[in-house]
């Protein structure tokens, strides 16, 4: 009985690494050239197996796509939940709530958010469920925080400007408003960051935001 019970956790094992194998490959796969140009054939002939072997594991190519949204919000989640207490203040938090807003919208590049958006609903939803939750409440919980620490103004509404910045990063990534010959994606959001952040502080909160500024700087780091 024990053998058996061995042989079955190994078998569970190796399932589930095969399956993890196939959802990062394809992933890295649809990152590179799209979602709907990856074909399972694709994917099968990159990882040296058959297409059979992959039906084992996703019954077809949406709940594939389903699963590689799942993983990569569920990263995106444990990075969200980890800026409290990485930060010794609201002023560090936001800092790293943005950097990771921009991130988690850029790592999924405006073409496969597009993809999702018009093609997999299911996978939209996980976004949209995961921007109106982790998202925004992680913003939300750095504001009410810098507004209890008297380094954001008490008159701004958490909500209301958490909502805006959310939809401001997706807007400007999702859509090309700007000339990409003058402008690049990296450069407008961080002039709406910049907006974002000195629309937020109190004369502490800025006093302590440049010094994070100089102190980068001087390490020839950045804030982004």
């Amino acid at each position: 009985m024990e053998t058996l019970g061995t042989e079955i956790v190994s078998l569970v094992l190796h399932r589930m690494e095969m399956k993890e194998k196939i959802a990062v490959r394809a992933s890295e796969l649809m990152m590179q050239f799209g979602i709907r140009t990856v074909t399972m054939d694709d994917i099968s002939k990159d990882l040296g197996i058959s297409k059979k072997t992959i039906y084992q594991y996703f019954k077809d190519k949406k709940e594939l796509v389903n699963t590689i949204t799942s993983i990569h919000l569920n990263i995106e989640k444990e990075r969200f939940e980890g800026t409290a207490e990485e930060s010794e203040n609201s002023v560090r938090e936001l800092i790293m709530v943005s950097q990771c807003l921009r991130e988690s919208m850029k790592d999924m590049k405006m073409s496969l958010m597009n993809e999702l958006q018009k093609f997999y609903p299911e996978a939209w939803k996980m976004y949209e469920d995961f921007k109106k939750g982790v998202m925004l409440e992680s913003i939300i919980r750095v504001i009410e925080r810098g507004q209890k620490e008297g380094l954001f103004r008490k008159d701004v509404d958490p909500y209301v400007i958490a909502v805006m910045r959310i939809e401001q990063v997706q807007t400007f990534i999702m859509k090309n408003l700007f000339p990409k010959d003058k402008y690049t994606l990296y450069d407008v959001q961080m002039q709406l960051f910049d907006h974002f952040i000195h629309g937020l502080f109190t004369i502490d909160g800025h006093q302590l935001f440049n010094e994070y500024t100089t102190s980068n700087i001087n390490q020839n780091e950045s804030i982004d």
